[in-house]
């Protein structure tokens, strides 16, 4: 063949090869990430086209891409448009050598990680391949080679690749995922660990710990039992010993005391967690069974659960003294029901005398108003506790208040032969508040003086200025307190019953076998007779309502006791108000008027109907009944009452719903609907006169309540 043809179809493979190639290239940067299906690219680089041609074949048949270059430049300008997996590379080029085109591969940073198999013709010195080595090829391979060997080559240096890039990539993963780690770790609230059982050392730790522990945090790492010294010492051994347990097994949860660098005491949740790696599956079997291999880390958290604990510890008091506060409560309601039964078995007998028929009514009187003073106080605390209560706010004269507590509690006194010694200043005492919630405050502790004072004691009422406080001068009051002292020569207060006194939920004291702490305790003197101590059910709900009636009047209670048997002084300091003020009444009552009514009672209770029914006409009305809303309805039509005493929690037809039939009818037009019901709070009145009632009385409704009503229909009609 002529040497020019030979030339020309030289130039012509090359030239195809290229263009082959570029496209090839072309196509693989179409492609944004590598598909493990798609053939690797081998540039091959020889000025020879024999050899060319046999390398390529030999590659193809391996399963490769092929791109051809007959010179150095153009195989430096192809790497960097298609960078092939590998370039097959001759020593000897026409422009410059191979190992040129090595280094210079080498040194570029975008083709430094290409791999590069130098060949060479002939024998290879050990020279050469030092040299070669040296320019950073990844491979040196001697020609001619059997197709096998070049393969192999090929192959081994692409493994060798593929493996490095799964380590960097496994490096970069572990490095982000250790950073994650740590943000997380840095993030929390508890102390993360992971400790090496075989060093005693720590291989990681939350900043927090040295900061818990009062160390560095090379100090903590390099020895963790540093953080026992904070441990509480009651606590430290059991602390070891759970530490020496967790080295052995991995596992650790317990519960202690410590005292931060600042001094405060904490409570410390540590728990941890064995950590075995998957070629050890064996060792945890083994550890399982007691054989004593440790895991291969041990991860851990400290939590802080001081206020978890003391939420606990809280939740628990609380429904701890929520119970003994309703035991308290059954014993105060127990005891007037227990009287109320005596008189109600008197009076069932078949032949009652006039005498006993006397005396059961009175002690029923005496009960059902202590039931009710009972039950008018425990809402009375509700109200206070959700700050629904106000006060009338008048010019009040104290002596007043206090002469009708005394009046209140004289039969409690005398059933007892307790001695009163009341004392009071000669000038006036006036004071802005509420004539009633003051005569409450004061019967409450004369109720309990007198229950908790053995039979024929003595208690004593004074009252006087406070000398220290400008202006408090006896002939002319423009300012300063008055103070009342309620003394008695009872079972007395030790010093803990004194503390939580005034808390209706305390715990009983277990020192003091009874206190003036319940509300007051009226025992019927007929049927149970003198004592001389109670038992104790904690303080009780009277004197929490005191202590909120005297703060409300601006004032303060105090309680003092020399200790059990040594008796008990309560001390109420009230703001006293300037003489200037002081507008004392006349005192006379309007008298009443007791013109006959027409009154329809309706109440499902059939025992409440006939007792009202019987009030009612012993007053001089006319009653009225029905026990349900429909009979109501059809009654009020016949009748025409006047005044409608209706009970809101009927079945069927309630009182709201009988209210509002009852307003549309004609026959009612002009009378006044008054709500006579067990719900009494605030609410509760509201709703009902939103409904259409005119009124709204809580049950019992005594017979002044009933009486007041009438006489106020009787002042708007005049």
């Amino acid at each position: 063949m002529p040497a020019g043809r030979c030339a020309f179809t030289r130039r012509g493979r090359v030239g195809l090869a290229v263009i082959a190639g570029a496209r090839h290239g072309a196509a693989q940067r179409a492609a944004m990430k590598p598909q493990a299906d798609r053939a690797q690219l081998i540039l091959n680089v020889e000025d020879r086209e024999g050899p060319r041609y046999v390398k390529s074949r030999i590659l193809h048949r391996g399963g490769f891409s092929v791109i051809e270059a007959v010179t150095g430049h153009s195989a430096l300008s192809l790497v960097r448009q298609h960078a092939p997996s590998l370039v097959l590379l001759s020593a000897r080029l026409p422009d410059i050598s191979g190992l040129e085109v090595c280094r210079l591969l080498k040194d570029d940073p975008q083709t430094a990680r290409t791999l590069v198999l130098l060949t060479s013709p002939g024998l290879a010195q050990s020279r050469q391949r030092v040299e070669a080595l040296n320019c950073g090829a990844d491979g040196y391979l001697v020609e001619p080679a059997e197709p096998e060997e070049l393969l192999s080559s090929i192959q081994a240096l692409l493994r060798l690749r593929g493996a490095e890039d799964a380590y960097h990539r496994t490096s970069r993963a572990l490095h982000e995922h250790e950073d994650m780690f740590r943000q997380l770790a840095e993030s929390l609230a508890d102390v993360v660990w992971i400790l090496d059982p075989a060093t005693r050392r720590l291989l990681f730790a939350s900043s927090s710990l040295a900061k818990m522990c009062g160390h560095s945090a090379e100090q903590v790492m390099d020895d963790p039992r540093l953080c026992l010294e904070r441990v509480a010492p009651a606590d430290r051994a059991r602390v070891e010993a759970a530490v020496e347990n967790m080295l052995r097994d991995g596992s650790m949860d317990i519960e202690f005391s410590m005292t931060l660098p600042t001094g405060e005491p904490r409570e410390v949740r540590a728990r941890a967690f064995p950590m075995r790696s998957p070629g050890r599956a064996d060792d945890a079997g083994l550890a399982q069974d007691g054989a004593g291999n440790p895991p291969l880390r041990i991860a851990g958290i400290c939590q802080d659960v001081t206020l978890q604990n003391r939420a606990g510890r809280a939740l628990q008091d609380e429904e701890r003294r929520k119970d003994q506060f309703l035991a308290m409560l059954a014993h105060e309601l127990r005891n007037p029901l227990a009287p109320l039964r005596s008189a109600a078995d008197l009076l069932q007998q078949l032949a009652p005398t006039r005498e006993d028929m006397f005396r059961a009514r009175d002690i029923i009187g005496r009960q059902v108003h202590h039931l009710t003073r009972l039950v008018d106080e425990l809402l009375d605390i509700s109200r206070f506790n959700q700050g629904r209560i106000t006060l009338r706010q008048d010019l009040v004269e104290l002596r007043t208040a206090l002469n009708t507590a005394v009046e209140a509690v004289r039969p409690v006194l005398d059933a007892y032969r307790h001695t009163l010694r009341l004392s009071l200043p000669e000038q006036p005492l006036p004071v802005r508040g509420d004539l009633v919630r003051l005569t409450q405050i004061f019967s409450n502790l004369l109720q309990n003086a007198a229950a908790y004072t053995p039979a024929g004691g003595a208690i004593s009422v004074e009252a006087s200025f406070d000398d220290s406080m400008p202006g408090a001068m006896p002939d002319a009051v423009s300012g300063g307190r008055v103070t009342v002292r309620v003394r008695d020569n009872g079972t007395g207060l030790s010093e803990a019953l004194q503390r939580q006194l005034f808390d209706p939920l305390a715990p009983p004291d277990p020192a003091s076998p009874g206190g003036p702490g319940s509300a007051a305790k009226e025992n019927d003197a007929v049927t149970q007779g003198p004592h001389s101590a109670f038992p104790h059910d904690g303080p009780g709900i009277g004197l929490t309502l005191v202590q909120k009636l005297v703060q409300l009047h601006g004032g303060t209670i105090r309680a003092f006791s020399a200790g059990p048997g040594q008796g008990s002084t309560f001390t109420v300091t009230l703001p006293v108000e300037p003489w200037q003020n002081w507008h004392p009444g006349s005192g006379k009552a309007d008298a009443r008027r007791n013109v006959p009514r027409r009154i329809l009672v309706v109440d499902d209770n059939v025992d409440a109907l006939e007792a009202m029914t019987m009030a009612l006409q012993a007053m001089g009305h006319t009653v009225v009944t029905a026990p349900d809303g429909a009979s109501a309805l059809a009654r009020a039509r016949e009748a025409r009452p006047e005044v409608v005493l209706l009970d809101l929690g009927m079945p069927a037809m309630d009182g709201f719903e009988t209210v509002r039939r009852l307003r549309a009818l004609p026959e009612l037009r002009g009378a006044r609907l008054v709500a006579l019901t067990g719900f009494g709070q605030p609410e509760d009145r509201r709703r009902a006169l939103a409904a259409g009632f005119d009124q709204h009385l809580v049950k019992p409704a005594d017979l002044d309540a009933l009486t007041r009503l009438l006489d106020e229909l009787d002042q708007e009609r005049a």
